[in-house]
């Protein structure tokens, strides 16, 4: 049997932890952004795999609107837009400390700061970081 919950998992950027995170199964997403590597096969049907060196990837996150984290980022995110000389890279840090998972994340910058919508229900706000670097190291799990 395996088991998660969200309150064990922790999320640093820049050493600041986010905590939150507007509700489904996709508040935290972290993915490469290309394929390991592919095949090209020749017309003889022989072939070779290429592997790719590209090891980025994208963190995005959805957040409530107006938490605190949405101040934190949308500050670093103008800073990056207005002060771009003077702008730090942001680094991730994620653990599941319950199961063990770990994805770090280097020379991050933000791609979008996700679309302002206003209504008569919640709405979160979504940021997306591209990471020049994406490291992954996933565990069996709690009771596994």
């Amino acid at each position: 049997m395996a088991r998660y919950q969200h309150d064990y998992a922790v999320l640093l950027l820049n050493g600041y932890e986010i905590t939150g995170y507007a509700d489904g199964s996709d508040a935290i997403s972290i993915e490469n952004a290309v394929d390991a590597g592919a095949y090209t096969i020749g017309a003889s049907g022989k072939g070779v795999f290429l592997g790719s060196c590209n090891q980025s990837g994208t963190l995005t996150i959805k957040l409530l609107q107006h938490s605190e984290d949405c101040k934190f980022l949308q500050d670093l995110y103008n800073k990056q837009r207005n002060d771009f000389k003077n702008f730090s890279p942001v680094e991730m840090e994620f653990k599941d400390t319950l199961n063990g998972d770990e994805i770090t994340g280097l020379n991050g910058f933000f791609v979008i700061n996700g679309t302002f919508s206003r209504g008569d229900s919640h709405n979160p706000t979504e940021f997306k970081i591209a990471f020049e670097s994406i490291n992954r190291k996933l565990e069996n799990g709690a009771d596994n």
